[in-house]
């Protein structure tokens, strides 16, 4: 006889086949903001660095490539560095506290626009 835990677990373990909402977010700027202010004495300081600057710059790749596609120019400096792209996010989300439970890319998204806006065009 199947015990209940085990039908149970039957029952629930396919709900994780199912495709996760597409506005889900795998990441938050809490989270974020965790890996990118890591104490520089600490054991995890190294790993976490490369963590925060890993998904900054997927997430700026990513906007970049849907501007592309979009036909739209970038705004960022082509000259920025991957070091001055994390202190502009990390600065960010200490100006925002209260705003760092949404997605981590959205928040990387707004502290690039915030730093380097885009020009308006003149009609």
């Amino acid at each position: 006889m199947i015990s209940k835990k085990l039908a149970c677990l039957a029952l629930v373990a396919p709900l994780g086949l199912f495709p996760v909402a597409a506005d889900a977010s795998f990441y938050t700027g809490d989270e974020l903001y965790k890996v990118c202010s890591a104490d520089r004495g600490s054991k995890e300081y190294v790993e976490r660095t490369y963590e925060c600057i890993a998904y900054i710059t997927g997430a700026i790749d990513a906007f970049n490539t849907t501007r592309k596609v979009n036909k739209l120019n970038s705004c960022i400096p082509a000259d920025v560095t991957i070091s001055q792209l994390r202190t502009v996010t990390v600065e960010y989300l200490e100006d925002h506290p209260k705003g760092r439970g949404v997605s981590a890319s959205e928040l990387v998204f707004a502290a690039t626009r915030n730093e380097w806006p885009c020009s308006k065009k003149k009609k």
